[in-house]
Protein backbone atom coordinates (compact mmCIF):
# COMPACT_ATOMS: atom_id res chain seq x y z
CA UNK A 1 0.00 0.00 0.00
CA UNK A 2 1.48 3.35 -0.87
CA UNK A 3 0.61 5.98 1.85
CA UNK A 4 -0.21 9.47 0.31
CA UNK A 5 -1.61 11.50 3.25
CA UNK A 6 0.49 13.91 4.61
CA UNK A 7 1.30 12.68 8.10
CA UNK A 8 3.02 9.39 6.50
CA UNK A 9 5.33 11.62 4.13
CA UNK A 10 8.64 10.71 4.33
CA UNK A 11 8.37 8.45 7.46
CA UNK A 12 10.05 5.51 7.77
CA UNK A 13 10.70 2.78 10.12
CA UNK A 14 8.65 0.07 12.31
CA UNK A 15 5.02 0.77 14.15
CA UNK A 16 3.70 -2.49 15.45
CA UNK A 17 3.73 -5.15 12.29
CA UNK A 18 3.77 -2.31 9.54
CA UNK A 19 6.68 -1.13 7.92
CA UNK A 20 7.20 2.11 6.44
CA UNK A 21 9.94 2.77 3.78
CA UNK A 22 10.02 5.22 1.05
CA UNK A 23 10.47 4.64 -2.69
CA UNK A 24 11.00 7.15 -5.36
CA UNK A 25 9.43 10.04 -2.99
CA UNK A 26 6.43 7.75 -2.03
CA UNK A 27 6.41 6.62 1.36
CA UNK A 28 5.32 2.33 1.29
CA UNK A 29 3.34 0.53 4.32
CA UNK A 30 3.49 -3.18 4.41
CA UNK A 31 3.20 -5.82 7.00
CA UNK A 32 6.26 -6.92 8.46
CA UNK A 33 7.48 -10.78 7.23
CA UNK A 34 6.54 -13.58 9.49
CA UNK A 35 9.37 -16.68 8.93
CA UNK A 36 8.00 -19.81 9.99
CA UNK A 37 9.37 -22.98 9.80
CA UNK A 38 12.70 -21.92 8.07
CA UNK A 39 16.09 -23.18 9.16
CA UNK A 40 19.17 -22.00 8.93
CA UNK A 41 21.09 -23.63 6.31
CA UNK A 42 24.56 -23.13 5.16
CA UNK A 43 23.61 -21.62 1.85
CA UNK A 44 21.00 -19.64 3.62
CA UNK A 45 23.74 -18.19 5.62
CA UNK A 46 26.37 -17.92 2.70
CA UNK A 47 23.67 -16.09 0.86
CA UNK A 48 23.17 -13.53 3.86
CA UNK A 49 26.74 -13.33 4.37
CA UNK A 50 26.90 -12.55 0.26
CA UNK A 51 24.57 -9.72 0.65
CA UNK A 52 26.14 -8.32 3.74
CA UNK A 53 29.68 -8.05 1.90
CA UNK A 54 27.35 -6.60 -1.16
CA UNK A 55 25.57 -3.60 1.29
CA UNK A 56 29.22 -2.86 3.10
CA UNK A 57 30.58 -2.40 -0.28
CA UNK A 58 27.78 -0.34 -1.70
CA UNK A 59 27.93 1.73 1.45
CA UNK A 60 31.97 2.37 1.40
CA UNK A 61 31.35 3.30 -2.54
CA UNK A 62 29.12 6.08 -1.66
CA UNK A 63 31.64 8.06 0.83
CA UNK A 64 33.82 7.57 -2.48
CA UNK A 65 32.42 11.01 -4.61
CA UNK A 66 33.86 8.99 -7.66
CA UNK A 67 32.37 6.23 -7.04
CA UNK A 68 29.40 7.46 -6.16
CA UNK A 69 29.20 9.62 -9.52
CA UNK A 70 29.92 6.05 -11.64
CA UNK A 71 26.89 4.50 -9.55
CA UNK A 72 25.30 7.30 -10.42
CA UNK A 73 25.46 7.09 -14.37
CA UNK A 74 25.17 3.30 -13.68
CA UNK A 75 21.74 3.65 -12.35
CA UNK A 76 20.42 5.76 -14.62
CA UNK A 77 21.60 2.99 -17.93
CA UNK A 78 19.52 0.13 -15.41
CA UNK A 79 17.01 2.15 -14.90
CA UNK A 80 18.03 1.76 -11.41
CA UNK A 81 16.51 3.69 -8.56
CA UNK A 82 19.67 5.06 -7.14
CA UNK A 83 23.75 5.04 -6.90
CA UNK A 84 23.48 2.56 -3.77
CA UNK A 85 21.05 0.13 -5.92
CA UNK A 86 23.82 -0.43 -8.76
CA UNK A 87 26.80 -0.48 -6.60
CA UNK A 88 24.73 -3.44 -4.93
CA UNK A 89 24.21 -4.67 -8.32
CA UNK A 90 27.24 -4.59 -9.56
CA UNK A 91 28.79 -6.11 -6.59
CA UNK A 92 26.51 -9.22 -6.91
CA UNK A 93 26.43 -9.61 -10.77
CA UNK A 94 28.89 -12.18 -11.75
CA UNK A 95 31.02 -11.25 -15.09
CA UNK A 96 30.52 -13.68 -18.38
CA UNK A 97 34.60 -15.13 -19.29
CA UNK A 98 35.57 -16.70 -22.26
CA UNK A 99 39.19 -16.69 -23.71
CA UNK A 100 40.09 -17.26 -27.47
CA UNK A 101 43.52 -18.32 -29.51
CA UNK A 102 44.25 -18.06 -32.50
CA UNK A 103 43.98 -20.76 -35.23
CA UNK A 104 47.99 -20.97 -35.02
CA UNK A 105 48.34 -21.23 -31.92
CA UNK A 106 50.72 -23.46 -29.91
CA UNK A 107 51.37 -22.43 -26.42
CA UNK A 108 54.81 -21.09 -26.92
CA UNK A 109 56.69 -18.41 -25.78
CA UNK A 110 55.15 -15.43 -27.39
CA UNK A 111 51.87 -16.70 -28.23
CA UNK A 112 49.16 -14.81 -27.13
CA UNK A 113 45.90 -16.20 -25.71
CA UNK A 114 42.19 -13.04 -25.89
CA UNK A 115 40.55 -12.91 -22.43
CA UNK A 116 37.37 -11.08 -22.44
CA UNK A 117 35.31 -10.42 -19.07
CA UNK A 118 32.25 -8.61 -19.36
CA UNK A 119 29.34 -7.28 -17.04
CA UNK A 120 27.24 -5.61 -18.82
CA UNK A 121 27.12 -1.76 -18.34
CA UNK A 122 29.78 -2.42 -15.36
CA UNK A 123 33.50 -1.77 -16.67
CA UNK A 124 36.74 -4.28 -15.81
CA UNK A 125 39.56 -2.65 -16.37
CA UNK A 126 42.00 -4.73 -14.79
CA UNK A 127 42.36 -9.01 -14.06
CA UNK A 128 44.79 -10.86 -12.99
CA UNK A 129 45.18 -14.05 -15.20
CA UNK A 130 47.24 -17.12 -13.69
CA UNK A 131 47.91 -19.83 -16.29
CA UNK A 132 48.22 -23.34 -14.37
CA UNK A 133 48.97 -26.39 -15.28
CA UNK A 134 46.82 -30.22 -15.60
CA UNK A 135 47.93 -30.66 -11.60
CA UNK A 136 46.44 -26.74 -10.61
CA UNK A 137 50.13 -25.14 -10.35
CA UNK A 138 50.48 -21.91 -11.31
CA UNK A 139 53.17 -21.59 -14.61
CA UNK A 140 52.55 -18.01 -14.78
CA UNK A 141 50.61 -14.66 -13.62
CA UNK A 142 50.15 -11.32 -15.20
CA UNK A 143 48.36 -8.18 -14.48
CA UNK A 144 46.47 -7.15 -17.18
CA UNK A 145 45.16 -3.91 -18.12
CA UNK A 146 42.37 -3.06 -20.57
CA UNK A 147 43.64 -1.12 -23.56
CA UNK A 148 41.18 2.13 -24.52
CA UNK A 149 39.01 1.16 -27.31
CA UNK A 150 39.81 -2.65 -26.77
CA UNK A 151 37.22 -5.42 -25.85
CA UNK A 152 39.85 -8.13 -24.82
CA UNK A 153 42.77 -8.55 -22.58
CA UNK A 154 45.94 -10.59 -23.77
CA UNK A 155 48.02 -12.96 -22.05
CA UNK A 156 51.34 -13.47 -23.77
CA UNK A 157 53.15 -16.47 -23.11
CA UNK A 158 56.63 -16.01 -21.50
CA UNK A 159 57.80 -19.82 -22.48
CA UNK A 160 56.53 -22.78 -23.65
CA UNK A 161 54.04 -24.21 -21.80
CA UNK A 162 52.35 -27.52 -23.45
CA UNK A 163 50.63 -28.75 -20.62
CA UNK A 164 48.96 -26.05 -19.99
CA UNK A 165 45.34 -26.81 -17.89
CA UNK A 166 43.54 -23.22 -17.81
CA UNK A 167 43.40 -20.06 -16.52
CA UNK A 168 42.14 -18.37 -13.09
CA UNK A 169 40.87 -14.86 -13.63
CA UNK A 170 40.23 -13.02 -10.81
CA UNK A 171 38.67 -9.28 -11.89
CA UNK A 172 38.85 -5.94 -10.10
CA UNK A 173 35.25 -6.62 -9.14
CA UNK A 174 34.10 -5.37 -5.92
CA UNK A 175 34.04 -8.76 -4.78
CA UNK A 176 37.06 -9.86 -6.79
CA UNK A 177 35.63 -12.35 -8.21
CA UNK A 178 37.59 -15.72 -9.43
CA UNK A 179 36.32 -17.18 -12.67
CA UNK A 180 38.15 -20.62 -13.89
CA UNK A 181 38.30 -21.56 -17.87
CA UNK A 182 39.55 -24.99 -19.26
CA UNK A 183 42.24 -24.75 -21.82
CA UNK A 184 39.10 -26.88 -23.65
CA UNK A 185 36.98 -23.97 -23.70
CA UNK A 186 38.61 -21.82 -25.37
CA UNK A 187 37.60 -20.52 -28.49
CA UNK A 188 39.69 -21.10 -31.86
Amino acid sequence: MIATGSLHRGFTGAIGDLIFRNYNGKTVVSIRPVYKNETNTEARRKARARFRDATQSASNAMDDPKQKAYYKQKAKQLKLPNAYTAALTDYLRKAKVGAAKPASFAAKKGNVIHIRVTKGVFKINRITAKLYNREGKILSEQQLTLSPGNKTFHFRFTDNFPDYGGFKIITDEPNKTEYNIRAQDFIN
